[in-house]
């Protein structure tokens, strides 16, 4: 039977609720998990829903607070190492995981991953369509870094690197619960480090395509993300020297679909506000880290795609995530990068916009 886990922090109510009614009511479905945040989660709230939950479905749902287990920030990863090593304790023969704020997930996303899973795959990923200016650290940061150091794999073709909707056989989770370098990463970066993790052990990874996307709360300036960006990057760039699977391992996924209308028509984040959050001047130190890529600091920025494509390495290389000027410089690079997108690509229409933005990758690989 199937565990199904959520991480959370401080979450709509409501839709925490509805989700694990959802997940409790699966027939495939042994036992839910809400993992709390450690700190400014809603876990007394999250509780006596779930409470309620397993008198209506008959399901057991425990909802506990995450473990201290790694040694970055205590976020997100500390979340997901928590129940995957209470998971392998247990021995579930499958583990799924989903964000808690989804606001349109149904048992189609379970039974979609499980059917996948009884063909054989160990890994089963949830990949879903997106605004086009959304998912901007999957397209400026994941995947052309997984395209830079993993070329002619499976890895750049991911379509949700940094996704949290995934399951996992027994043995991905056992082999997580034992991976030293899965474990140590507490924050944003788990995502990419278990992307990665997942794809060398040899037992088969599927795409499961959620058609009608992954709806949950947008943004306003994307300075509001701008610790998920720098610990994601770091992420990208811990994995500098790993193998990665070789060119034989079994990957597939489902065929595309429609991308629904209202999702061509959605604006992710507040183009003006997000301006704004570097519109200060860089001071000395970060003048110097820019110099450093070889941007001239002084000069009005212009980052489009070519730029990006000289320059991204050359930050992979270089970050630190303890660096006040290097974060400082990472998170001004990636919203110049991402505004002239947002201005010169996505009036040109959803499909021309998405288009480029998968050239991009393909360009990265050949890098």
């Amino acid at each position: 039977m199937s565990l199904v886990v959520f991480p959370f922090k401080s979450e709509d109510l409501r839709v925490v609720s509805a989700n694990l009614t959802i997940a409790a009511r699966h027939e495939r479905v042994e036992e839910v998990w809400a993992v709390a945040a450690a700190e400014g989660s809603s876990m007394a709230e999250v509780a006596s829903a779930a409470e309620q939950v397993a008198v209506i479905t008959g399901t057991q749902v425990s909802v506990f607070a995450q473990d201290r287990l790694g040694t970055y920030r205590s976020g997100k990863g500390d979340g997901m190492n928590t129940a995957i090593r209470l998971a392998a304790e247990r021995g579930f023969d499958r583990t799924h995981f989903y964000d808690a704020d989804i606001t349109n997930f149904d048992g189609s996303w379970i039974e979609g991953a499980e059917r996948a899973a009884d063909r054989g795959y160990g890994v089963v990923r949830h990949r879903f369509p997106r605004a086009a200016t959304d998912a901007m650290i999957t397209w400026m940061v994941t995947r052309p870094g997984l395209a830079i150091l993993y070329a002619d794999t499976f890895l750049p073709r991911l379509g949700q690197p940094l996704g949290g909707e995934l399951l996992l056989s027994a043995a991905a989770v056992e082999n997580l619960a034992a991976d030293p370098f899965v474990r140590a990463r507490s924050d944003w970066g788990v995502d990419t480090v278990i992307t990665h993790a997942t794809s060398t052990m040899g037992l088969g990874i599927y795409e499961h395509n959620a058609a009608d996307g992954k709806r949950h709360a947008l943004y306003g300036s994307l300075a509001e993300i701008e610790e998920m960006l720098l610990e994601c990057l770091d992420a990208v760039s811990s994995l500098q020297g790993r193998p990665g699977p070789s060119k034989a391992a079994v990957f597939d996924s489902d065929p595309p679909a429609e991308v629904p209308v209202d999702l061509k028509e959605t604006v992710a984040y507040d183009l003006t506000a997000t301006r704004a959050s570097v519109a200060e001047s860089p001071d000395s130190r970060e003048k110097a880290v820019l110099a450093w890529l070889g941007v001239d600091p002084e000069a009005p920025l212009t980052i489009d795609a070519e730029v990006w494509s000289w320059l991204y390495p050359r930050l992979l290389d270089g970050f630190r995530l303890d660096d006040e000027a290097w974060r400082a410089a990472a998170f001004r690079l990636w919203v110049e990068r991402v505004t002239h997108y947002t201005t010169h690509w996505v009036p040109l229409g959803y499909d021309i916009a998405m288009s480029h933005l998968e050239a991009t990758i393909h360009d990265f690989e050949g890098h």
